[in-house]
């Protein structure tokens, strides 16, 4: 598949904070791509999009968009020749405006009558056109945003916390949507968002960023099951660290850089209960269960192995006692 954007060796600092926001940072998406920028607050994310859309200059690498270089040593293309927009994070709709008006505001927009069309159709905004951004729901905006910014035919769609407005039930509903449309139109996509669901669910790849670099480039799920750091693990939900010594059969360990020691990364949901029917080779855990917080359908287990407090996501229908000791095992898959 042809690359659609290439960033390479990217650097940006603020002087007047004392601020590097990205240093060296290079990646790449190809054609039809989603891809979801993650990381801590002040990692770079936002900085990044900024940088990619032509808001603000780096201060030393290259940006290609489309075989152009758009950001290189003394080339600056300005943002409205680089063929992508930018779905700002409060959706930025202009506010004395119709949600009709404010679709068809791009330059390219009259000339795509026939896309738009089906662009409405198919983000069920039809009925609200007549409508002002401040008649319609969070949902019904990120649409329109999300219109607006396909109206022009973007090879490159940057989208800044999309989801970050909605409530947990119209989150679910709205992201099933966004994939959908943007997997219908084969639009390459660069999402930034802090929820690690989002980036799991939605993306084809995944940009961790750590205090301005990257830390890791790989599928979100990959991302998920086999970090190659602490910070990258800790990004994508509670996690286990274990010393590798305790499960030496792992092929998926990094460094801890606070220790020194060679970890692994180990979900809730890996840390199985045994019930005296053991068919693995995997150490056995006898651990003392610490507290026990049960949600109705799952429980989650503070345990103690040997000083090392883990903590483990069971069914529910399992009778355990605060203070009792039991054996545990280990799913590394």
């Amino acid at each position: 598949m042809s690359t659609i954007l290439t960033v390479s060796n990217i650097s940006k600092a603020y002087k007047k904070n004392n601020i590097h926001a990205l240093s060296k940072l290079s990646f790449e998406c190809v054609k039809g791509e989603i891809v979801s920028v993650v990381g801590s607050s002040g990692s770079g994310k936002s900085t990044l999009l900024k940088l990619i859309a032509g808001l603000e200059i780096p201060d030393s690498g290259q940006i290609i968009l489309n075989d152009n270089v758009v950001n290189g040593e003394s080339i600056f293309v300005q943002p409205e020749n680089r063929n992508c927009d930018l779905v700002f994070q409060d959706f930025s709709l202009f506010p004395n405006m119709t949600i009709n008006d404010n679709i068809y505001f791009g330059k390219n927009a009259p000339d795509n009558k026939s896309m738009i069309g089906e662009l409405i159709s198919l983000t069920h905004i039809s009925d609200i056109l007549s409508r002002y951004p401040h008649q319609i729901s969070g949902g019904q905006q990120q649409r329109v945003a999300l219109v607006r910014a396909l109206a022009n035919k973007p090879s490159l769609l940057l989208m800044d916390e999309p989801l970050s407005h909605l409530d947990s039930a119209l989150k679910e509903s709205v992201r099933g949507e966004l994939i959908s449309i943007l997997k219908t139109l084969e639009i390459t996509v660069l999402i930034v968002t802090h929820d690690a669901e989002d980036a799991l669910t939605m993306s084809d790849k995944t940009v961790v960023l750590n205090q301005g670099t990257l830390e890791q480039f790989d599928t979100p799920k990959n991302v998920y099951k086999y970090p190659n750091s602490e910070y990258a693990a800790n990004l994508f939900g509670m996690t286990n660290i274990i010393p590798l010594k305790l499960l030496p059969d792992s092929n998926y360990f990094f460094n801890q850089s606070s220790t020194g020691q060679d970890v692994i990364s180990v979900r809730p949901h890996q840390i199985i209960l045994d019930h005296g029917k053991k068919s693995t080779s995997l150490p056995e855990f006898i651990c003392q269960v610490k507290n026990i917080y049960d949600n109705g359908r799952r429980c989650k287990i503070e345990l103690e192995y040997k000083g090392l407090l883990l903590v483990a996501e069971i069914e529910n229908d399992n009778l355990l006692n605060i203070g009792e000791t039991k054996s545990f095992y280990i799913r590394l898959n």
